[in-house]
């Protein structure tokens, strides 16, 4: 195909830039598709709905932010963008809670002994 007939495509057929999507239907059986889930693209065990469905995560800074794009730092990249289904675990073990449940029933520790050390301040 020629640039001059890619050039007829594009203007027959305006708003539909995807090579999938060159007509309405094909638009709509492809917005009609469920969102990927990690399980169906990686073997997963134990995995929370929330790392299941990636897509359900929000408020992240491409989400949300107002920020003008000539301010914005390199380091506010990380935590930018939602995780997707490559960036979530695939699996997931999480920790026992018997530590703090043993905290919460003895209380914080406190510290009674004396204070020997020499005063900050320099005064005597």
């Amino acid at each position: 195909m020629t640039n001059n007939q890619d050039l007829k495509e594009q203007q027959m057929h305006p708003g539909f830039c995807s090579a999938t999507c060159v007509d309405r239907a094909s638009l709509q059986n492809e917005i009609q598709k469920p969102e990927l889930k990690t399980s169906d693209v990686f073997i997963t065990c134990n995995l929370p709905k929330r790392f299941d469905h990636p897509h359900w995560f929000n408020g992240y800074g491409c989400q949300v932010s107002k920020q003008h794009p000539f301010y914005r730092t390199s380091a506010s990249v990380y935590g930018w963008y939602p995780p997707g289904i490559h960036s979530v675990p695939s699996v997931y073990f999480p920790a026992g809670q018997s530590f703090t449940n043993r905290l919460a029933a003895a209380g914080m520790y406190r510290n009674y002994s004396l204070n020997t050390g020499m005063d900050p301040t320099g005064y005597a």
